[in-house]
């Protein structure tokens, strides 16, 4: 057994707890104060420097090797989702309507460890590691406030490479997915607002319905990926939303709609961006109503290259050994962790933590879990990936 995660697999009580604990208090984007709070005092009493960002939320903590050498930075997302727990289980969330359903609270053990283990290995370190606990990774905007907010600056160096992971509930424990290319979809969100003129529902000619023309446009869209995409070229274009109008008998003169486009291509994104707005805009003005249209990247595209992908198959074969590292196909979901990777090389792993005796439910769902089982495996994962970036010559 790789000796990390032997000693990861000493530490698995401690993980498991501090795992629990983060699951019992899940909190929203932007508002993980308490589990800042914890991370800062647990880091702080393995001799880490706590780099102050400014914020709020999240913390970024600095592990000075003994001997001089690059730096290498780790990342793990903190926030939890709205979601209901189900009344079943040891472990459930206390906050009513919010629920660590995506396993942030699993990362966030994980990095802990690594942390654990690289300190207890600090003289012995060429060059330095760098623990990221990121914000509002749900809300794709916390990556970009740390990176605002001086991070790389506030190190010794820009970082050599970057890792991160994400559990994988399709994947079992004990496997690790370690794909080359794209991983997860570049991602835009849009909103859409229609203008009308409100008045009775028993005159109809005297209104402008937003109704109409909304019901127009989300059938439209469907045609951006059945009619001006290759069948092999991954697009989505969805629309989430729409908030329009209270009383039965009133026409609304104020409609939002609110979606998304992911994709695996920027020009894709940017096609299905500029099909959208000309929908918007001319189906608006075919029902006499006016219209405004806004469109922002949210993340952007989670591609793994050949060299951190040569770089972090090895650590997985140094942990699990190459017979447990597996393909994964990419998904049309998104991760902010790429905002790193701008300006630094990254890499992105899929752990599994599947329970292998049961059907497992995914992403976000009420009755999602992790086997914690796999908690050692993350925190040796993202260890040897440090160890692997400080020895690693670009």
């Amino acid at each position: 057994m790789d000796i990390l995660l032997e000693q990861a697999t000493a530490l698995l009580p401690e993980l498991k707890a501090l795992k629990e604990d983060l699951h019992r208090h899940p909190e929203l984007s932007w508002r993980e104060r308490r589990t800042t709070a914890l991370l800062r005092e647990r880091l702080a009493a393995l001799g880490l420097e706590l780099i102050d960002l400014g914020m709020e939320t999240g913390c970024a903590a600095l592990l000075r090797g003994g001997r001089p050498g690059p730096t290498v930075a780790l990342r793990a997302d903190i926030d939890a989702i709205v979601q209901e727990t189900p009344e079943e289980g040891e472990v459930v969330s206390e906050a009513p309507g919010v629920m660590h359903a995506c396993g942030h609270d699993f990362h966030t053990a994980g990095l802990y460890g690594a942390a654990r283990l690289l300190s207890a290995m600090r003289d012995g370190l060429a060059g330095n590691v760098a623990f990221l606990f990121q914000p509002a990774e749900e809300t794709t905007g916390g990556a970009r406030a740390m990176l605002a907010h001086g991070l790389w600056e506030k190190l010794p160096a820009k970082p050599a490479c970057v890792f991160g992971l994400h559990n994988r509930p399709q994947l079992p424990t004990g496997t690790v997915a370690v794909q080359e290319g794209p991983l997860m979809s570049e991602k835009a969100n849009f909103t859409v607002v229609l203008h009308g003129r409100t008045g009775h529902g028993g005159t109809p000619q005297k209104c402008v319905d937003v109704i109409v023309p909304a019901a127009a446009i989300v059938q439209a869209v469907q045609s951006i990926v059945s009619r001006n995409t290759a069948p092999e070229d991954p697009l989505v274009c969805a629309v989430c939303s729409i908030h329009a109008g209270t009383p039965e008998n009133f026409a609304p003169d104020l409609l939002t709609m609110t979606g998304s486009i992911r994709a695996f291509s920027h020009e894709t994104r940017m096609m299905a961006q500029t099909r959208l707005e000309a929908i918007v805009r001319d189906i608006s003005a075919a029902y006499g109503c006016t219209s405004d249209f806004d469109c922002r990247e949210a993340a952007p595209l989670l591609s793994n290259s050949p060299a951190m992908t040569a770089l972090a198959r090895r650590a997985a074969a140094s942990v699990l050994g190459e017979d447990h590292i597996v393909g994964a196909a990419p998904e049309m979901s998104s991760e902010d962790f790429p905002e790193f990777g701008r300006e630094v090389p990254y890499f992105f792993y899929w752990l599994g933590s599947g329970f292998p005796d049961r059907e497992n439910a995914g992403w976000h769902s009420p009755k999602f879990r992790t086997d914690d089982s796999a908690l050692p495996i993350a925190a040796a994962l993202l260890a040897r990936s440090a160890l692997e970036g400080l020895a690693w010559t670009p």
